[in-house]
């Protein structure tokens, strides 16, 4: 890594431009000699003699300033430091609509302003031309009070200090945000009230353990000193690392410097989303947990009620759902202070927007000068239609957030925060694991909880799998299937909650499937030990391969079937056909994909005594290699396949398959198939099916229908399976 640079550019201006008729400051221009000292202090200074620039008084000339700023930004590298530091006044042109204040320089002449707008030393200069420039980390600390030579000055200067920030992750900010012209300097502590507490701060007072005193440290630490109002901070990347002063290294540390490397603590790599990490934290709780948030009343399919959430959630003016056509737009559910008319000229301007980037972005902000405000999050397109959400004048702290907020608004409408709050805090980590790839570690953890909490909040119904026969006492229960609901009312699967594992890779398919399987197999042997019949039927279970793959997994089949007393030969795991058999990006396998997963099937069969079999063939990755070549006991074919036009000809080959091995010698019995997902609609008959060989089928038909207890088939029910298998209507 290169040298750093550590450089501070300080100015104080206690007399003020041509004519302006301010008051003269007392303290600005010593202000700045005393911040010069703490910095260079041979005890704890972090800078060095020629690095500290100052311009005082007379010597503060807007050209003389920018100059010496921009060499120093074209010279910038990585490593380097900057410090801008400024005590005076500023001012806030009426003429200027973009709110861009003047740091009064010694030359400053208000009346070549209008003519000559880039005549001064500008907020905007400092944010575009040094700060967003300075390849380096920057901060800029302004002790100032506004100048109310021109009509609205105090709103406006103001606005200006609360707006500021810059779109460089690489810049902090402390600024002073007074009320009224007067300056705002103590006699007591003979210098402006920012900066006594600037140069406490970083004589030691807002130090750490190590009595090191970062940017961070030293704007909280003035934050928290009950000046009114309070001064803006804005903290990023850096500013909690970047150190100011420091004590010098003791001996022990001159010692450790000088000793041999050791390993240290190790860390993942920085995270993009890492500085918003508390934020997106914060804001979950907002979302689902939070005592004051508003209640849900059911009305108008929830979307009121949501509306009023995301208000709540960012501390909006007001929020509402809008559909844009065109140019042309329509408020849908707005919250009560939401003004149409009002905020006319920044919906129409966000209806270009919409037209222009439905798809490109996940969200955009419309500001109206400084005043107001609007994140607008496109929610769904339908031909030249965008429905959004318009939130008005969110919280600055959240709306900073950028992108993470309008992915996080957007997930929240898309889930359910009320009735299933769960799954839709999942639901809201998923969107931005997808939208910005690995989250931080704290995040990351947080939702594996949250994750682990959802699979464990489900419950196991069982669905029977009927064995066919002609007779209807041949018809009856071969065995049953656990199947995951979120409830014992719903008859669909959790599919969004399910499949949001793949999203987060292996750790979460291998969590959620341990503990599927677990509460499958206790649930599975309280229920038979209820039921009706001598003798335990064979249950099922869906895995992934991923978890086939893990000994964790493994563990945790063998411990729940010990504990529940449960045979293991009773257990049949079905391989997912959303799964392909290759490796992992970066996993080498020893054989060819198929060979190798053989090869474990035929390991794990022997050591755990339990069978497996291929689920939801027809459709995936479920192929008749897969079929043929791996160790399995029973097929399962997908109900998608009952649709085909080829549908008795494709079933007539799975049953080939299943047959093949026995048909050489090579098995005692032909593989089980069995027909998936039949119900009273399905185009082939259970004739067909019957007469293919296939004498199994499960699904929703004539009467057989998944629960948490297991009951035999009523009698009415065998004879209408019976009766349908003879091909009687």
């Amino acid at each position: 890594m290169a040298p750093s640079k550590r450089q501070a550019v300080l100015i104080g201006v206690n007399h003020c431009g041509y004519d302006l008729h301010l008051p003269a400051l007392r303290y600005a221009e010593s202000d700045v000699q005393a911040l010069r000292g703490v910095l260079l202090d041979p005890d704890y200074g972090t800078f060095d003699d020629g690095d500290v620039k100052v311009f005082p008084g007379a010597d503060a000339t807007s050209a003389a300033i920018k100059a010496f700023l921009r060499d120093i930004v074209l010279t910038s590298g990585p490593s380097d430091v900057l410090l801008v530091y400024f005590a005076g006044h500023t001012v806030v042109p009426e003429w200027n609509e973009q709110l861009d204040a003047y740091l009064v320089t010694a030359d400053l002449d208000p009346e070549r302003l209008p003519r000559e707008p880039d005549n001064g030393l500008r907020m905007s200069f400092l944010q575009r031309d040094v700060f967003e420039a300075f390849a380096g980390t920057s901060f800029l600390v302004l002790d100032c009070c506004q100048a109310g030579i021109y009509a609205d000055a105090d709103r406006r200067h103001a606005a200006v200090m609360q707006t500021y920030r810059t779109q460089v992750d690489r810049h902090s900010a402390l600024l002073a945000c007074p009320r009224g012209a007067v300056a705002r300097e103590s006699a007591e502590h003979r210098h402006g009230v920012l900066t006594h507490y600037v140069l406490r701060a970083l004589q030691g007072e807002a130090a750490d353990e190590a009595r090191r005193v970062s940017f961070a440290q030293m704007a909280a630490f003035v934050a928290n000193q009950g000046i009114d109002p309070p001064p803006v901070q804005w903290v990023r990347t850096y500013g909690p690392s970047t150190v100011l002063t420091q004590p010098p290294p003791s001996r022990h540390d001159r010692q450790a410097l000088n000793a041999p490397a050791n390993p240290g603590a190790t860390s993942p790599c920085k995270n993009p989303l890492e500085d918003q990490s508390n934020s997106i934290t914060q804001l979950l709780g907002r979302i689902f947990r939070a005592e004051s948030r508003p209640q849900h009343h059911g009305q108008q399919g929830g979307q009121a009620d949501r509306v009023d959430l995301v208000r709540y959630a960012v501390d909006a003016d007001s929020v509402a759902l809008v559909e844009f056509a065109g140019t042309e737009f329509a408020v849908v559910s707005p919250t009560s202070r939401f003004d149409k008319e009002a905020l006319r000229p920044m919906l129409e301007a966000a209806a270009v927007e919409a037209l222009q980037h439905r798809t490109s972005m996940p969200g955009h902000v419309i500001s109206h000068g400084a005043r107001r405000r609007m994140l607008c999050v496109p929610l769904s397109y339908a031909d030249e239609r965008t429905l959004a959400l318009a939130v008005v004048d969110p919280a600055l702290a959240q709306l900073d957030m950028g992108e993470p907020l309008a992915v996080m608004l957007r997930a929240v409408w898309e889930s359910d925060p009320f009735d299933d709050p769960v799954q839709a805090e999942m639901a809201v980590l998923t969107a931005l694991r997808i939208a910005f790839g690995r989250l931080p570690l704290k995040l990351y953890e947080y939702a594996f909880s949250v994750y682990q909490n959802l699979v464990e909040s489900m419950t196991m119904v069982f669905q029977p799998v009927v064995e066919l026969d002609l007779r209807a006492s041949g018809v009856s229960i071969q065995s049953f299937e656990a199947l995951a609901r979120r409830t014992e009312r719903e008859s669909r699967a959790p599919l969004a909650a399910l499949r949001m594992a793949y999203d987060w890779g292996d750790r979460f398919i291998i969590e959620r499937d341990a503990l599927l399987v677990s509460k499958a197999i206790h649930s599975y042997a309280k229920a038979d030990a209820a039921a009706e019949w001598q003798g335990i039927k064979p249950l099922s279970v869906n895995v992934a391969v991923r978890s086939l793959l893990s000994d964790a997994y493994l563990s945790q089949v063998h411990k729940a079937l010990v504990d529940a007393e449960v045979n293991p030969r009773t257990l049949t795991l079905e391989i997912s056909e959303q799964d392909p058999i290759t490796p992992g990006p970066g996993e080498l396998w020893p054989q060819e994909p198929l060979v190798y997963f053989h090869r474990r099937l035929t390991e794990l069969s022997r050591e755990l005594r339990i069978n497996f079999a291929v689920d939801d063939f027809g459709v995936g990755h479920a192929s008749l290699a897969r079929m043929a070549e791996l160790r399995l006991t029973q097929i399962k074919v997908d109900r998608a396949v009952l649709h085909h036009p080829l549908a008795v000809d494709e079933l007539a080959l799975v049953a080939r398959v299943a047959r093949y091995a026995s048909d050489q010698g090579h098995a005692p019995h032909p593989r089980a198939v069995i027909v998936e997902g039949y119900d009273d609609e399905a185009p082939v008959s259970l004739r067909q099916i019957y007469d293919l060989g296939i004498h199994h089928v499960q699904g929703y038909f004539c009467g057989a229908v998944a629960s948490t207890t297991l009951r035999p088939l009523d009698r009415a029910v065998q004879e209408r399976i019976a009766s349908s298998t003879r091909g009687e209507k």
